[in-house]
């Protein structure tokens, strides 16, 4: 866990522990750290939730990416 919201680097892979899942820190608003997902989903979550992910949960997020951008490929523009 982090001391003060602004502890948590930014750009970062993180573990929000309300969710259960990684996810890239891309700001600090406050108490709270701006998280996202592969998919573009960004949602607010208070520092005190999180903490740095672990190995394991940083190569998980990676396949996820990985997938996410596989997947984006293969859609087909209206």
């Amino acid at each position: 866990m982090f001391g003060k919201a602004e502890d948590v680097p930014v750009q970062s892979i993180v573990y929000d522990q309300d969710f259960g899942i990684p996810a890239v820190a891309v700001a600090v608003q406050g108490s709270d750290v701006l998280l996202e997902r592969p998919s573009g989903w960004r949602w607010s979550r208070r520092y005190t939730r999180l903490r740095l992910a672990t190995v394991r949960e940083k190569r998980q997020f990676a396949a996820i990416r990985k997938l996410h951008k596989q997947a984006s490929a293969h859609v087909k523009p209206r």
